[in-house]
């Protein structure tokens, strides 16, 4: 194994935290004084949205800055929230958000360590995400680790495809030059990453951060320092 790609978020970000904190700090700007039960039920129909729109963006439907957009209309339209017409208005509305979001971001601790010490050993490491390369990049420098990664790969960098396709791991692969054999690609999505990058014909794992105990079919780590005993063979000194 030559090197090791990682899915983005919730891999090596948390921005399930931080996309949580940062619509709810964004919603009580909008509409101070929203109780608990409302706070919550207005984050799943935000999830809700998210999640469709960003389906589409991955699928080639729609840009990446209008996937934003439509989520911020849809999201206002179920909450009663007013929102001017045009893309400038929807645009601003969802910078409000990210604004809070990015102040939330943090990547998880074996995040860093984990690349450091599989660099440290010889293997190459990047990143396939279905996100934009743009904002990938941002939040990656954000919380210092985009430097630590040799290559990064996203929908805009495969043509428009996104994960489970197959082209986008193998895109991934060949920033690094290496053959889809060669890698190992580790995701928190057991489809969308685990069993799509073995579909792709890279070896993919699993991270179960929750250690469900499910048996998936691909192999399983419950955090990234496991990974690094898997492909760094052990000095001399450190054998028993």
């Amino acid at each position: 194994m030559r090197a090791v790609l990682f899915d983005v978020d919730d891999t090596l970000l948390d921005f399930r935290g931080a996309d949580a904190e940062g619509f709810g700090r964004h919603l009580a700007d909008l509409r101070p004084g929203l109780g608990p039960a409302e706070t919550a039920a207005a984050r799943e129909r935000w999830r809700f949205w998210g999640a469709h729109f960003f389906a589409r963006f991955t699928g080639g439907d729609l840009t990446f800055p209008e996937q934003r957009r439509r989520r911020a209309r849809a999201v206002c339209a179920d909450l009663g929230l007013p929102l001017a017409a045009g893309p400038d208005a929807a645009d601003a509305w969802f910078a409000g958000y990210l604004r809070h979001c990015e102040r939330a971001l943090r990547a998880f601790p074996d995040a860093g360590p984990a690349l450091d010490a599989l660099r440290a050993g010889g293997i190459r490491v990047g990143a396939v995400s279905n996100s934009g390369h743009a904002n990938q990049d941002r939040r990656l420098r954000l919380v210092g680790l985009r430097g630590r990664l040799q290559a990064m790969v996203c929908v805009d960098d495969a043509g428009g495809v996104g994960k489970p396709d197959p082209g986008i791991f193998r895109a991934g692969c060949a920033a690094l030059g290496v053959a889809p054999a060669e890698a190992a690609y580790v995701g928190d999505h057991l489809d969308h990453d685990a069993r799509a990058a073995t579909a792709a014909g890279l070896t993919g794992y699993w991270l179960d951060r929750a250690a469900t105990g499910a048996e998936p079919g691909p192999p399983v780590v419950t955090g990234l320092a496991e990974l690094v005993p898997l492909f760094v063979p052990a000095t001399e000194g450190s054998r028993p």
